[in-house]
This record gives C-alpha cells, structure tokens and sequence, in this order.
C-alpha cells in the first residue's frame, strides 16, 4: 500500500509548490482521507459484504435518479445542446451518471450471485446507462461485458488454457483498439459523435504544454483547475469553454502531480495487475472477476475521464480498497508458500530421524 500512500502524502506536499497553496492543501487532505477510508473499508469487511454495500448503494443511486427523472425532468436532464433528452438524474452530468451506473454493473458481475439474483439490478443500471446517452459509458459497458465473457471462459477452463485464453484475450483487446483507432470518424459517426471526442482532443493539446513545462511534480494536487483564474485561463481561452480537468487521467496527474506522481500510481496499477494474474492462473477466488473489472475500468475511463484525482470520488477509494484485497491475497499465499515449505522440512527431519533410528537398531 506504500504506492497510494505515496500519492496521497504527495498531493498534500505539492501545496508547496501550488498556484493556489491553500486551496490545493483543503482538496488534497481529503483526498488522502479518501485513501484512508478505502484502506478501512477493505479491512473492516470482507470482499462479499464490501461488494454487498456497494450494490445496494448503487441500487438507491439508480433509482434516486429514475425518480429524480420523473419528478423533477427540469434538474434531472441535460440541458446542453443535442442531449436534451439524456438522463443524469442526481449526478452533475449525463457522463457521470453512465460512469457511475457502469460501475454497478461491473459490482454485479464481480458478485458472482446467479443468473437469477443478477438479472433485474443488472437490468435496472443498463437501462439507467441507455438513457444516460453517454456514448463513452456504451462502449466502456460493451467491453466489460465481452471481457467477462472471456473471464468466466477462463476460469472455467484448465490452468493451461487460462493462459493461452488470457493471451488470447489480450490479443484480441489490443487489435480491436488498433481498429478503433485506423476507423476512428466511421466508429464515432456510428457514436454520433466526430474525431475530437466532444473537444477532448482540443483540451489534449492545450494542456500538454501545461505538463512539460512542470514535468517531474507538477502544477499541484488541484492546482490548476480553477476556472478562468491562473494558467487554467490560456486553456479555457483556447478551447472558448470552461474546462474543469483534462479529461484523461493518466494526463492529468501529470498535470498535477507530475512524472514523480504518475510513476507511483503506474507502479501500483501494474502491480495489483501482477498479483491478479498469478491469482487466475490458479482460478482461487470467487471474487477475482471484481478485481479484474474495476482495474479494467480504472484503464479504460482515464483515457477520456478522470476517475482517480477527484478528492470526493467513488472511484479513488473503490481502487485503493481493490489494492488492499489484493495484498491481502498475496500475503495469503506468502503464508501458504511458508507452511508448506515448513510442513515439507518437518517431514523430511521427521523422515531422517526414523531412518537413523532403524539403523541404530
């Protein structure tokens, strides 16, 4: 857990070098808090009940937002141009609303309850992302539930297939974003949408001069966002909208937090990745498909969002929780490694003194 420690005591250090000092000091001490409270979850409940709280959370979400829609169509609504009829219920936007619901979908999966049990939440938070019309929450749905097909192939298979399905998998995941990438006007026409992602290829090019000119600890944990005050402006200007963070997040803790920031989040990623993977090759815990999905979708919404560096968000103390499960499972195999070295030891002492025995006698 040394790795997202290391961020959060980073965040809170950068307000030393922030544009706005006090600012990024009352945004980053949450955010670490955040941190402590995923910590907390992870070891006060074990992995069923962390996933029961999170479905029955995600359920009142869900239907806050249905009865928000019906109620109050006026609040519940986005009013931008051309989406007058998507959902974002009690969410700030349509796009947070399809984040959230894409997550309850990824609980359900991970819980791993039955066809019977799954169906109707399941039924209730897809229906809740349609009408959110939030294309990025269509296609990110779309690969969870084609990764969890592979994944339930998986473990039903040998440990030898596991691997070469897993290889497969992962084959198949990058020619597809190969694909995606050589047809990206055809993909985003289908979409409704074009090739700059709603302005978010625009928003890349003004902040990535932000970031190489503070490359190794960036602007500050919250340091830059700020509406048309400090540098946040020449973006804003560029772009002629108001920006509130880069929408990748991968860039914006660059941005942040700078190279120092991004290399500790990057080594924790790849390494709760390393943990996982020795995990399925064994296929030993029912809960693994949890812990797949959400790093899963920790990758694939910090392309075009920002998921980790939200002092208040659900995402940040989700990831830290995975991450403490999966140390608890490493350590677990830690252990089990040493008993049965120490059990093999004990025998074989054990065998060596009966045979000296016999040949005394």
């Amino acid at each position: 857990m040394r790795w997202t420690l290391g961020l959060a005591l980073l965040a809170i250090a950068s307000s030393v070098w922030s544009q706005f000092p006090s600012y990024t000091l009352r945004r980053s001490i949450p955010f670490a808090m955040a941190g402590l409270f995923g910590l907390w979850f992870a070891l006060r409940y074990p992995v069923k009940r962390q996933l029961s709280i999170l479905r029955m959370s995600m359920l009142g979400l869900a239907l806050a937002t249905i009865i928000m829609v019906i109620l109050f169509p006026g609040l519940a609504l986005d009013r931008s141009t051309g989406h007058v009829t998507d959902w974002q219920g009690i969410f700030t936007s349509k796009n947070a609303c399809g984040r959230i619901m894409v997550l309850a979908t990824a609980i359900v999966l991970g819980e791993n309850r039955g066809v019977l049990r799954s169906l109707p939440p399941m039924l209730l938070f897809l229906f809740v992302i349609a009408m959110s019309g939030s294309r990025g929450a269509w296609v990110i749905e779309g690969g969870v539930l084609t990764v969890y097909g592979g994944i339930c192939l998986m473990l039903a298979s040998t440990r030898r297939s596991r691997i070469v399905l897993g290889m497969a998998l992962a084959c198949f995941t990058i020619t597809a974003a190969a694909v995606l990438m050589t047809h990206l006007k055809a993909a985003m026409a289908l979409l409704g949408r074009d090739t700059t992602l709603s302005g978010r290829t625009q928003i890349w090019a003004q902040v990535w001069p932000f970031v190489i000119t503070h490359p190794l600890l960036g602007w500050g944990y919250a340091g830059f966002w700020k509406g048309l005050e400090g540098e946040a402006f020449r973006v804003v200007a560029a772009v002629r909208f108001i920006v509130y963070h880069a929408h990748n997040g991968f860039l914006e803790i660059g941005l942040e937090l700078g190279a120092v920031g991004l290399a500790i989040f990057l080594c924790s990623y790849a390494r709760a990745w390393r943990i996982l993977w020795l995990r399925m090759r064994e296929a030993r815990d029912r809960h693994l498909i949890w812990f797949l999905l959400l790093l899963l979708l920790i990758g694939l919404y910090d392309l075009d969002e920002n998921t980790l560096l939200i002092y208040n968000g659900l995402f940040w103390v989700v990831y830290v929780s995975v991450l403490c499960n999966l140390e608890f499972l490493r350590h677990e195999d830690r252990l089990a490694a040493e008993l049965s070295l120490q059990h093999a030891v004990t025998s074989r002492m054990a065998h060596g003194a009966l045979q000296e025995s016999r040949n005394w006698d």
